[in-house]
Order: structure tokens, then sequence, then C-alpha cells
């Protein structure tokens, strides 16, 4: 069992290690807030007049960045790309990081429509939304076919939101065909230009590469399927808003199921679909909105998703900061059994090991060492993050991956 499971881990890495046009991350970029920020407000929709706040790195020099494109919370009926403070900290916080990020309006509905035995509007106000959610992604993908305003790597689109927003961009992702859509999402897609929506910027992709999933669902867990893209979550088990196992959404009041993380992470296993997923014990909906605290988890934790995804082994040096960036370390044996061992050129004051579920499962601190083993013994046959963090605060922290057998 072990064995195998190490077989599909590593096709799994194997999957991951796809640079960036080979661009560094040694300076601690797409990881540690290193660059200033801009921030400009554009139309993407011409169709309906909707903006996208669109946030870049100041000073930044690279030619195809990734986009982490973020939708707000609101039940589909309230909000704006202004008014969630968990996607706008977001937003300025990875554009400090070297990430392009935007912050999309959407098309919005009224609550009184919303709720009520006729599920039929509901559906098709997320079915307005994900039209919007497209065209959004398809505005950056021209903008660099044409003009190349935004220095967009089309082959590094992250899509996801907040609550709402999270389940706009959930369905983007994992509704890939009308095969097999149930007959009210299809009539809903019919009435809104259909599959691909009628937001505007025809004749683009809308393809990405993972979700970013906070308190958010999907209609249906058999829209996940074999092959379907990676993500990363997080969600309070006791949430009833989006419901953290299949049920109907906002409280039962809106007759639409919502399925939330609950009942993903096992279809996300069954189908072999890569996820780090975070539960928040006993906690509601959305948490971090109004914990601080929570609100960094949450951060860290996409953070370590998305660092592994956008700068898999880079160690070669650039010129955007003056950030040391001759830090090497070893972790062997990769895949370990009974011991990690750690060995490094500069030394280390911190060490952090996380499972996919972002469980922290070993952490030591004040070590102040350039070699360290760390007893693996008991840890579960899986995938595991190393997070460290160098007693030289110029040195950026490093996450590694590992293999425990």
């Amino acid at each position: 069992m072990k064995q195998k499971l190490y077989l599909i881990l590593s096709c799994i890495l194997l999957s991951q290690a796809v640079s960036v046009h080979a661009q560094t991350c040694a300076d601690g970029r797409y990881y540690k807030e290193i660059f200033g920020y801009t921030m400009d407000s554009v139309i993407y929709s011409d169709t309906f007049g909707l903006k996208v706040d669109i946030y870049q790195p100041t000073g930044d020099t690279f030619s195809a960045r990734p986009l982490i494109l973020l939708a707000h919370e609101g039940t589909f009926v309230s909000g704006n790309r202004e008014s969630d403070m968990t996607v706008d900290s977001l937003c300025v916080r990875f554009a400090k990081r070297g990430y392009v990020t935007a912050s999309i309006d959407y098309r919005l509905g009224n609550i009184g429509s919303m709720i009520g035995p006729d599920s039929g509007y509901a559906i098709n106000e997320v079915i307005q939304a994900v039209s919007d959610g497209k065209a959004a992604i398809r505005f950056f993908v021209k903008d660099r076919a044409t003009s190349n305003n935004y220095r967009i790597d089309t082959n590094n689109i992250f899509i996801g939101g907040n609550s709402a927003g999270a389940v706009l961009y959930m369905h983007v992702g994992y509704m890939q065909d009308t095969a097999g859509l149930p007959a009210d999402i299809i009539n809903a897609l019919d009435s809104n230009g259909g599959f691909e929506g009628n937001s505007g910027n025809a004749g683009y992709t809308t393809k990405s590469k993972g979700v970013i999933d906070l308190a958010g669902g999907l209609n249906r867990v058999t829209f996940v399927q074999p092959g379907g893209k990676p993500s990363v979550n997080c969600q309070g088990d006791q949430d009833a808003i989006v419901p953290y196992t299949c049920a109907d959404a906002y409280g039962g009041a809106i007759f639409v199921e919502l399925c939330g993380l609950g009942s993903l992470m096992p279809r996300y296993t069954a189908e072999s679909i890569y996820n780090m997923s975070m539960v928040f014990p006993g906690a509601g909906h959305v948490p971090w909105d109004t914990d601080p605290a929570q609100f960094n988890t949450v951060d860290s934790f996409v953070s370590v998703f998305l660092y592994n995804y956008s700068c898999p082994g880079m160690t070669e040096p650039n010129s955007v900061s003056n950030v040391q960036s001759n830090t090497e370390v070893n972790l062997y044996p990769n895949p370990a059994n009974d011991v990690l061992n750690l060995a490094a050129s500069q030394a280390v004051k911190e060490i952090s090991v996380y499972d996919e579920t972002g469980r922290t499962v070993f952490q030591v601190s004040g070590i102040n060492a350039t070699r360290y083993a760390i007893n693996t013994s008991h840890f579960s046959a899986g995938l595991y993050f190393v997070k460290m963090k160098f007693s030289d605060e110029d040195n950026a922290p490093m996450v590694k991956r590992i293999v425990i057998e």
C-alpha cells in the first residue's frame, strides 16, 4: 500500500515541477513580501460594465507572472470587489510576493428571490456569476495576447474566492463541460450565453491551473472528475451558509444544494485529485473574516500551496531585492521512513512540518543549527511540507516537499 501511495505521489510531484519560464524564487519571491504594489481599476466586461481591481508588484521586471483571480463574498446578492476584506488583503499580500492579483465584481441578484421553494432563480444567479468569472479570466488572457499590460503567465492562472466567490470559481474550475450536468444548470447556462457565457472577451481560453476555495462548495461532488484541478481549501466544520457537507445553502433557506469541504475531501481522495485542505474545528462560516489569527493561518496555508506550484526547485538568484539567495537545504532520505535529516548551508532557527490538510505535525524553534534530525517514525504515510526559517532573517523562508513511506 505504501509503495502504491509513493508511486501516486511521485507522479503528482513530477506534474507540479513546472517552472514559470525558468524564473527564480531564490530571493523569497512568491513566498516573502518583498515588493510594494500598485492597484488599478478597469472594466473587464464591456457587456455588463463589470470592473476588476488589479494589483501588481512594484519594481518587478519579470515578463510573465502568475495571476491570482479572486471573487468576493455576499451570497450572490451583495458586496463588490472592494467590500471583502479577506479578498482585498490577500490581493495585497500576494502582490507583495510577486503575483499579479485581481478582485472582480460580478452580477448580483436579490435575496428575496434567492430564498424560496423555486430554486431556478438562485441557480440562474450563480450561473450568471460563473459567466462573469470566465470573462475575467479571458480578459487577462486577451491582454497577454494583445497589449500585454499585466505580463501574465497564462499557464499559471489560479482562480478562487471567499464564500460566494469561492462557490463561483469552484464551478468555473470543476464544471469542465455540460456532460452529466443537471437539467436546471443546463437551462441556466442556455439562458446566459451557453457554457462559456455571454460576459465578453469571447474567443480566449478560460483554463486555469488551480483553485483557491475559502468556504466555497459545489452543487454536486460529482463535478470533481479524474484529472481535475488541484485545490487549496479552508472551511469551518460548523458552516451552514455553505454547508460543510451536502445540504441546502444558507441554513436551508436557499433550496439549492451545496457540498462543502466535508463532502469534497473524500471525493478528492477517491478521484486522486491533489488538494491541501484545512478544516477549522467548531468554526462556522468564514471565521477568518473577523479573526486576524485565523486569517493569517489561511494566508500562510494558501501561500504554501501557491509557492509549490509557482516556484518548485528554483535556486538561481535575481536582482529584484537584496534578500540573500545562497541558502542550500537538503532533506534526506526522501522518501523517508523513521528519520528525516536536514542539512543546510545557513543556520536554521525554526522547522515546521505540515501534512496535506495543513495540520502541524512537528515544530521546533530556537535551534540555530545547520543540521537537524526529525523523528518521522510516527508519521502516517503521505505527502508533507517542511517549512524552514533561518537565523539570518535576510534569508527567505523555504518550503520543501517530502514523502513519508
